[in-house]
């Protein structure tokens, strides 16, 4: 066990015992408080909020320092969302080719946290945050799935996603405090009995997880004729197809909820499925500006966070696509797809769990994962600056081979581009096997 790893273990072990005002930055409580406000109360902190954020972004952000002329006065008195107009739509692309001009000029990005990701589309951005900015994200989890009765620190609950996978020839679960962790890439008949084990011994009371992972538990629970009833399932990262949250509703006979989310935390939105129907995602207005921009017959999402004050992204260009009302509700996404790699013992694993490191983006402007035959994936990417150097590309190689070498032989190719799907998206997954 590394020291990461027993760190986590000891902070997970003991977090439910230490109050929440000493693992939460103010903000998170600040936020739970006025979200639980009247509509009224939200609509006025929510304009103040939007007002302050354009102001700091013209005075101190270089990029719309440059690009957004506004006087004191305009920022004081005229209308935030005639405002807001004024500053350009902003595409990812855009962000990494000047990624330090969108960054409060007053910081040391050497004191901030850096995070990236690839997203759906495997076009990578590189992000600055804060704790704060972290613990205000929770706060709306926390305020969503708190309906339920869930606490992100008190409640007993199974977790399946990228933190809790396992080497291919490590037990699928451990247990991580109040979590019970299973591995995502473990989901497979061979593994039921150590599952289900695991399930009686902790008895988790919601389960938290990719939609296409609860699905999977939820077919191999089905198989051995068990249903597992909790208090709630909580999905996230991935789009829900209709038949999964059938199966996940049938086998947890509990409430599900749905989230739309970004790394760029430019929009937040929930949805219900109960008595198998799915409710219209609420985008949540308190957590930023959503828009529609039209692109050809479609409407892109666009977004711009009311508290990302680090690195303000304002109406950023999501690439996901979904009509939203002037209640904030959209029926239908569209431009998030889940794919399924099949590795050596012919076990589905999810295509956005493979990501790449950090400092890849670095020298690494896309990337794509391809499969043509069981147990052998290609990483297709495309250079940042012309070419990569010999220990670039070896360094993206055994990343890989290092963290999926046991399920997949992984090659790399050195591409151009990578073509846009109809969707008018790139995509992260491209399954070309003949047998599919």
């Amino acid at each position: 066990m590394g020291f990461n790893d027993w760190l986590e273990k000891k902070y997970y072990r003991y977090r439910g015992y230490v109050p929440n005002r000493l693992l939460y930055h103010p903000d998170f409580f600040l936020v739970r408080r006025q979200l639980g406000g009247s509509s009224e109360s939200v609509s006025r902190l929510r304009e103040l909020r939007l007002r302050a954020l354009l102001g700091d972004a013209v005075r101190w952000v270089p990029f719309y320092r440059d690009h957004v002329r506004l006087s004191a006065a305009q920022l004081e008195h005229e209308p935030v969302i005639e405002l807001l107009q004024r500053f350009p739509l902003l595409e990812k692309a855009r962000i990494m080719e000047r990624q330090r001009d969108f960054l409060d000029s007053r910081l040391d990005p050497a004191k901030l946290n850096y995070a990236t990701s690839g997203g759906s589309s495997g076009q990578g951005i590189g992000l600055w945050r804060t704790k704060r900015l972290g613990d205000i994200e929770k706060a709306f989890f926390a305020h969503e799935w708190g309906k339920f009765g869930f606490s992100m620190d008190k409640s007993r609950y199974l977790r399946i996603g990228a933190d809790a996978r396992s080497l291919a020839h490590e037990p699928p679960t451990r247990v991580v405090g109040n979590r019970l962790m299973l591995s995502p890439y473990h989901l497979a008949e061979r593994h039921t009995d150590a599952i289900v084990d695991a399930l009686e011994r902790f008895r988790p009371d919601y389960i938290h997880a990719y939609p296409s992972s609860a699905a999977a538990l939820a077919e191999l629970l089905a198989a051995r004729g068990r249903k597992w009833p909790v208090k709630a399932v909580l999905l996230a990262s991935e789009p829900a197809a209709p038949a999964q949250l059938a199966m996940i509703a049938r086998v947890f006979q509990a409430p599900i909820s749905v989230n739309y989310g970004l790394t760029e935390r430019t929009n937040i939105a929930f949805a219900d499925y109960r008595d198998g129907v799915l409710s219209p995602y609420r985008f949540e207005p308190f957590y930023g500006v959503s828009e529609n921009r039209l692109v050809g017959e479609k409407a892109e999402i666009v977004g711009t966070s009311l508290w990302n004050t680090i690195m303000p992204l304002i109406r950023y260009c999501t690439n996901d696509f979904g009509w939203i009302d002037a209640n904030g509700r959209c029926v239908q996404l569209d431009g998030r797809n889940q794919e399924f790699l099949i590795d050596r013992s012919g076990n589905r694993i999810p295509g956005l769990s493979i990501v790449i490191d950090e400092v890849t983006w670095d020298f690494v402007r896309l990337y794509q994962i391809r499969q043509r035959r069981p147990g052998h994936i290609t990483l297709v990417v495309v250079p940042r600056h012309g070419a990569l150097l010999p220990e670039q590309s070896e360094f993206v190689l055994n990343a890989q081979l290092k963290r999926w070498g046991s399920f997949f032989d992984v090659d790399l190719e050195i591409a151009d581009d990578i073509p846009i799907a109809n969707n008018g998206k790139r995509r992260l997954v491209l399954i070309e096997m003949e047998d599919r």
